[in-house]
């Protein structure tokens, strides 16, 4: 969601009056995360260095990092502004930030609309639509409550004409992001508001997908469980976050279901035919001991998962885990983070494996391999074509044929769903006549989709 939100603010900037410039800027713009120490420490380490490149810059840096800890950042050395998250999306705050205002950071909780901008593209061949921002869960190792403010979601007749144009410059599937994106709709009123707009976005034209990227596996609709297999342009692929495999941790974190419930979930997700199941899992939370890890492990290696993001815990000022005892060592946290990813390497692989052979709808993405252009799958796996396709255009289908690294092999098959109008690229973004150049920047850690 970090990649949208920067796409958004770059579109704002270029709207005052900017240019995009590498060389000689005159103002660079950082967005970042603070999800863990990590996210906050590559943040500081790019404003430095881009200081070092370009010492004359005025540098702007924004975010959940910026919303958290405005005056540690507007101590690096040249950093004029700090613009909080939701000034992030104000037209007047961001061009007085660009205009070198000191800082800019309003409660973290403070109620508010949803009004981050639509950017016309974000860069790549599958379109991003933030359709929900905020957080109300209030997971204890989890700081987005506090950085990205309350709930709050598109309305749903906005973001299908957001949808709608973003297929009118030729985009073949759309992601729809959020940071909480199973509780779109719950702000305003309605009821089963994400498996509606599916359908409502779905209902534009033949030739185009949906895509989901993470959402909270207690909050998945089951109407969207029933669709998935069955309509057949809604990407058989979730993100899933786990956590952990382990109650008595789930329930410290405050996760509000238990594993036997994820379990439930991924039986009636999968029960039509190959999923893609991803999973982002903690090690090392506090009071986490051995036989916690091991039923998580377990859990792992028995459940349908395709792929998983691992991390280890990182405590966050201002969440309820940071006062908890019981930190794993570092080393027995990389320990089990090792062994987790093997656990999912392995998954990958096996997952990859049971698609040989079979046919997979794909849309191009930018870029080529060793052999051919790239494609992603519905499932959630890139695929690498053997020759260029007939069209880049629509949803195409290939056929299996082998392995190519963490890629699979595929020769289209049959004529692709294409549409008329631009190349699913999008088009080429617009540039001002002003002066003044501008460079943005993401600091983004490695979370999900």
């Amino acid at each position: 969601m970090n990649q949208y939100d920067t796409a958004a603010l770059r579109a704002q900037v270029l709207e005052e009056g900017f240019q995009e410039s590498d060389a000689g800027p005159d103002v660079i713009v950082v967005n970042t995360c603070t999800v863990t120490r990590r996210a906050d420490q590559e943040a500081r380490q790019l404003v430095r260095r881009l200081h070092r490149e370009s010492p004359g810059a005025r540098i702007v840096v924004t975010g959940c990092y910026a919303q958290r800890a405005p005056e540690e950042l507007r101590a690096l050395a040249g950093v004029s502004a700090v613009l909080g998250a939701a000034e992030r999306e104000d037209r007047t705050s961001v061009r007085r930030a660009l205009d070198g205002f000191a800082v800019d950071v309003g409660p973290g909780r403070a109620a508010r609309a949803f009004a981050t901008p639509a950017p016309v593209h974000v860069g790549r061949s599958r379109a991003l639509l933030k359709i929900q921002d905020g957080c109300d869960s209030f997971c204890t190792y989890c700081v987005v409550p506090y950085v990205r403010g309350r709930s709050r979601s598109l309305p749903t007749a906005e973001a299908v004409e957001r949808a709608r144009r973003l297929l009118e410059a030729g985009f073949a599937e759309i992601v729809l992001t959020g940071a909480d994106l199973g509780s779109y709709g719950r702000d305003l009123g309605a009821v089963h508001a994400l498996p509606r707009l599916v359908e409502a976005i779905l209902a534009l034209g033949g030739s185009h997908r949906v895509r989901l990227s993470s959402i909270e596996p207690h909050k998945v609709d089951p109407a969207l469980v029933g669709m998935i297999g069955v309509e057949r342009r809604l990407c058989r692929h979730l993100h899933l976050p786990l956590q952990s495999g382990s109650n008595r941790i789930l329930a410290s974190m405050r996760r509000g279901y238990m594993r036997e419930e994820y379990a439930s979930l991924l039986a009636r997700v999968t029960a039509r035919g190959p999923v893609g199941i991803g999973a982002d899992v903690i090690v090392g939370f506090p009071g986490e001991e051995d036989a916690d890890f091991e039923e998580t492990r377990r859990f792992l290696e028995d459940a349908p998962i395709t792929f998983l993001h691992v991390f280890r815990y990182s405590s966050r000022p201002g969440t309820a885990s940071a006062r908890l005892p019981g930190n794993a060592s570092d080393g027995a946290a990389r320990e089990r983070s090792g062994i987790l990813r093997a656990v999912g390497e392995a998954k990958a692989r096996a997952f990859r494996g049971s698609l040989l052979g079979g046919t997979l709808p794909v849309v191009m993405e930018q870029g080529r391999g060793r052999i051919g252009p790239i494609a992603m799958a519905d499932v959630y796996v890139p695929v690498e074509l053997i020759g260029d396709p007939p069209s880049k255009r629509g949803i195409l289908h290939v056929t299996v044929v082998g392995q190519e690294g963490s890629r699979l092999l595929g020769s289209t098959v049959g004529p692709p769903s294409a549409r008329r109008g631009a190349p699913c690229g999008g088009p080429a973004p617009s540039r001002s006549a002003s002066h003044q150049t501008v460079s943005a920047h993401g600091a983004i850690d490695g979370l999900t989709l």
